[in-house]
């Protein structure tokens, strides 16, 4: 399975509980595609850079999960039949790479 990281924005005129809702929908999604939520990070209420269907503002949610590629289909369906979902993007993340091992510089070659 891939790790991967996605972002959503809600409305931000939705109340407390019907985001809460929202967020635990997209959780239970994933839980439901054999997937496994590692972190849900609520970035809350902030200005969007444009006015996206005349809104100002949107919840924005960020969760990193691990999952197969079919998951990434059903994930993007349901943003896009969720009324109260202005914008998501889902990418992979980067693997965290191990750092190398040191090579040798030209005086320890030399020392060889």
């Amino acid at each position: 399975m891939r790790k991967y990281e996605t972002v959503f924005v809600l409305d931000s005129s939705l109340d407390k509980a019907t985001t809460d809702q929202e967020v635990k929908r997209v959780e239970d999604l994933i839980a439901s595609r054999e997937g496994k939520v590692i972190k849900v990070d609520r970035w809350g209420i902030r200005r969007l850079a444009y006015p996206i269907a005349k809104k100002q503002q949107g919840y924005y949610t960020l969760i990193i999960f691990e999952g197969g590629s079919d998951l990434l289909g059903e994930l993007e369906r349901s943003y896009k039949l969720n009324e109260s979902c202005l914008r998501w993007i889902t990418v992979v993340c980067e693997a965290e790479e191990e750092p190398a091992e040191k090579s040798p510089s030209k005086e320890e070659k030399d020392q060889v």
